[in-house]
């Protein structure tokens, strides 16, 4: 018969690690204050456009459900545009927008 072998340890009384957390890299773009039809342009080279551009998009959707906005993330020739845009009718309805 083969020697059963651990596929684990259990430690007793260490705790849990203190949490680290990181600020958002794109907190301090100015969305909530930026007005239907403005502009946020973030200038970047074309290799750093294509590494952040997801990670932008995926923090402008996440801040935009917070605050009850619509925004339009592209590339541009100089970087990347946030746009402020107007919801259409229908996501007004559903959001109980005038």
């Amino acid at each position: 018969m083969q020697q059963d072998t651990k596929r684990f340890r259990v430690y007793e009384g260490v705790g849990v690690p203190p949490l680290t957390t990181k600020p958002h890299k794109w907190g301090d773009l100015p969305l909530a204050t930026v007005a239907v039809g403005d502009l946020i342009e973030i200038p970047t080279s074309d290799e750093e456009r294509v590494k952040i551009l997801s990670s932008v998009r995926s923090y402008v959707w996440r801040e935009s459900k917070k605050l009850n906005k619509k925004y339009s993330v592209r590339k541009t020739e100089y970087g990347i545009g946030i746009w402020r845009v107007e919801p259409s009718p229908a996501k007004k309805k559903r959001w109980g927008l005038k």
